[in-house]
């Protein structure tokens, strides 16, 4: 089959089953260029105190630590032991102290922060308190900043709760993956159906101003249609929250989950053409529900939910990473910080920021966050970006448009707008890449690189 979603012996494919064997990344991008690491520290000592005035800006905290692994997980680092939470807080709090007065975090309001893992709520209610607030007392939070904390179910209770609340979160992302007890549980995933359901109920019932989300998978093994429906109707009907992403299980080469499918200990997970009926579903069910959509994945029920930080990070904007482990973006530049937690320790009290890698951005990679921002809403202005970025974007991608929508991928109106189909919508991150792909030959063969 073409690789670029076309026909297949001459016979039109399904283009939402079949226009591509499988998806090609999980998210789009151009890559970049790897600097060597003794300029990592000096290009960030540069970049950092260099006033940054882009009007999206953001904070993302790692905390590397769960308590237990999940299969499907490809983001685990370590478990937390004794002492754990007291220390990484200090350590943290430290770090952010060490970086507030830079000239590229205090020249514009950040207007997001994330607090993500690893699993941020292992730590201590107490830490979380005094985490959040060095966050607000040490940096230029605008007055409407979101303020996202990631969440457990099962290590998630009222006095966690109370106390991120108290110290100042505003949102509460909690990884459910699916209601279904069989399902969770062969995942790692500890409570049961009825737990889950009290959880989010507690916390429904508890908030004001604070926005519940949670997230779904859809392909997971043994998660049949009939299950992954119930998941959504249990979702819409049986719960308050705010809202929901609904993603597509990535199997990850070394995560548990792959080592247990190929050892016989768990059935395959659903194959593309299943996991493309559950996106269809999802995209039916949550709009007959009445759930607004932010992005492909991303759907929100009530006003709370803003979904700033996502959206924010898909279209490039600056972000200063936090934490052990934690990315972000700067200047033209991604900034990976130290992943082993002892060297992490000895930096930070050194008084170093903990660097360990970076990567300088292509020189159109504007041009790219803008798009794939862009395809994430499901509709392109090809016409104004070219503009904006100086390119005739319709005639560089021309070939490529003509075939997707001939194969049913996408439509394109006479305004150099494109608007995905539903087919589309489940393709977008391939369609992105080829794209990027597309542009960046053509930048090659003019000579402009």
């Amino acid at each position: 089959m073409d690789k670029r979603g076309g026909e297949c012996l001459g016979e039109v494919v399904d283009p939402l089953r079949c226009a591509f064997d499988r998806k090609i990344t999980v998210h789009a991008g151009a890559g970049g260029q790897p600097l060597p690491r003794e300029e990592v520290l000096p290009t960030w000592e540069v970049l950092s105190n260099r006033p940054d005035a882009s009007s999206r800006r953001a904070l993302y905290i790692h905390v590397p630590f769960c308590r237990k692994q999940c299969l499907y997980c490809g983001f685990f680092m370590r478990n937390l032991h004794r002492d754990d939470s007291p220390c990484y807080t200090g350590t943290l709090i430290k770090e952010m102290d060490q970086v507030s007065g830079l000239s590229a975090v205090i020249s514009h309001p950040i207007h997001a922060v994330y607090m993500g893992g690893g699993t941020p709520t292992a730590l201590d209610a107490g830490d979380l308190k005094r985490l959040l607030e060095a966050v607000r007392r040490l940096f230029p939070l605008a007055d409407d900043c979101e303020i996202t904390v990631e969440a457990r179910a099962a290590d998630f209770g009222k006095e966690k709760f109370q106390a991120c609340v108290a110290g100042g979160a505003n949102r509460f992302s909690i990884g459910v993956q699916s209601f279904n007890t069989r399902v969770r549980q062969q995942m790692g995933r500890i409570m049961n159906r009825t737990d889950v359901l009290k959880m989010l109920t507690t916390l429904t019932d508890f908030v004001d101003n604070s926005a519940i989300v949670i997230d779904l998978i859809y392909g997971l093994p043994d998660q049949s249609i009939s299950i992954w429906e119930d998941d959504l109707r249990t979702l819409t009907e049986e719960t308050g929250v705010d809202g929901v992403d609904l993603y597509q299980l990535n199997v990850f080469k070394d995560s548990l989950l792959n080592r247990a499918v190929n050892r016989g200990k768990l059935p395959p997970p659903a194959d593309i053409s299943c996991q493309a009926e559950m996106f269809l579903r999802g995209r039916e069910i949550m709009t007959a529900a009445h759930f607004r959509r932010l992005s492909m994945s991303h759907w929100g029920r009530t006003s709370r939910e803003r979904n700033l930080y996502n959206t924010f990070i898909r279209y490039g904007a600056t972000c200063i990473p936090l934490g052990c482990g934690a990315g972000g973006r700067l200047h033209g530049h991604y900034f990976f910080q130290e992943r082993d937690l002892k060297s992490y320790y000895k930096q930070v009290n050194a008084g170093k920021k903990p660097v360990a890698m970076a990567v300088r951005l292509p020189a159109c990679s504007p041009l790219f966050r803008n798009l794939v921002g862009q395809m994430e809403g499901g509709k392109v202005n090809l016409r104004a970006l070219g503009q904006q970025y100086d390119f005739d974007l319709e005639a560089i991608f021309s070939p490529l448009l003509e075939q997707w929508e001939q194969t049913g991928l996408l439509k394109r109106h006479g305004n150099g707008r494109i608007e995905l189909t539903v087919a589309g919508e489940f393709w977008n991150v391939n369609l992105a890449q080829y794209l990027i792909d597309c542009f960046q030959q053509y930048h090659q063969e003019d000579g402009q690189s």
